[in-house]
């Protein structure tokens, strides 16, 4: 049996079996996730003002927007082939995020803004670069031991909307170079205190989008060799027990920036199938609650296998 005929796991929807948590195998696809039930998820998150909330719950007029709900929403929908409904709506509600001076509250919030504009084909309503200048680039000294998840997380989204908006950053390439050898672990991999796998995929992407090469792949291959795992497909990092939708994203990554395929392919598909909730969106791990951050994840990790599926010899 060929790795895309194998089974995969997969709760099923509006039934009682569903609600007692038994599950079937899917041999019709080559992909972990149920696409059409996470199409379902998403477009129902929906709100009236045209953004994405993950805790969308009209019944108890609770449902307010987010920009980083309203991205991942969007991602899923591109990931999924789906065109995004009355996004000429979502648009205005995303314009009316920016202030005056073109700014907005938080990075957060910016970064989701800005990238959902651009995945609608839509406009800010003034220039962003003068507030994107003046962040600059995340990552002095005093974070790199402290929290160097968060520090990378802010340095990946401050280049991907200096990209987009065609801002130059000051001797970017040699300060991210810097940042990335000095909060990266001993062990191979990044964050601290211990490197797990979620945030060496964002260094990887930070250094990818600088056209860097990470320093030494070598012991960047054997951290991650390290956390795949016969039962799980990845463990959160070398010395983990547990599995993640954003380990195994990571790890996918990671393999795939390095040219090297997973070791237990299958065990990846059945763990991520595992993250599927009733309602078709995915949540951080086994059970947890569903959102539009992990349903992205989700989706996108799930692209990166059925990729692997098809480079099989």
């Amino acid at each position: 049996m060929t790795k895309l005929e194998e089974c995969r796991v997969e709760r099923l929807d509006n039934s009682a079996s569903a609600r007692d948590g038994h599950w079937r195998c899917r041999t019709d696809s080559r992909h972990a996730l149920d696409h059409e039930a996470i199409g379902r998820y998403v477009l129902s998150r929906r709100t009236p003002q045209g953004g994405y909330s993950y805790y969308r719950t009209p019944e108890w007029r609770v449902e307010e927007p987010s920009a980083p709900d309203t991205l991942a929403a969007l991602e899923s929908l591109r990931l999924l082939g789906i065109e995004p409904p009355e996004h000429g709506t979502t648009a205005e509600w995303l314009r009316q995020l920016q202030d005056d001076a073109g700014g907005y509250p938080s990075l957060t919030i910016g970064w989701g803004a800005l990238r959902s504009l651009a995945l609608l084909d839509a406009q800010p309503k003034r220039s962003p670069r003068t507030w994107l200048s003046d962040l600059g680039l995340p990552g002095s000294k005093s974070t790199h031991r402290t929290n160097s998840r968060g520090m990378l997380r802010d340095l990946l989204h401050v280049l991907q909307l200096s990209r987009l908006v065609g801002t130059e950053l000051h001797d970017e390439k040699s300060r991210v170079s810097l940042v990335l050898h000095e909060a990266r672990n001993e062990r191979g991999g990044w964050a601290s205190p211990g490197p797990e796998l979620a945030t060496s995929a964002v260094a990887i992407k930070v250094a990818l989008l600088c056209e860097l090469k990470p320093e030494h792949p070598e012991t960047l291959g054997v951290f991650v060799r390290n956390c795949e795992d016969r039962d799980l497909g990845f463990r959160l990092s070398p010395t983990g027990r547990a599995t993640s939708v954003e380990a195994i994203w990571g790890g996918l990554e990671v393999l795939r920036a390095l040219e090297l395929k997973p070791s237990y392919p299958q065990a990846i598909a059945t763990n991520l199938a595992l993250t599927q909730r009733p309602d078709g969106g995915v949540g951080k791990r086994h059970r947890a609650l569903t959102t539009l951050q992990a349903t992205w994840i989700g989706l996108d990790a799930d692209r990166l296998l059925a990729l692997t599926e098809q480079e099989q010899p």
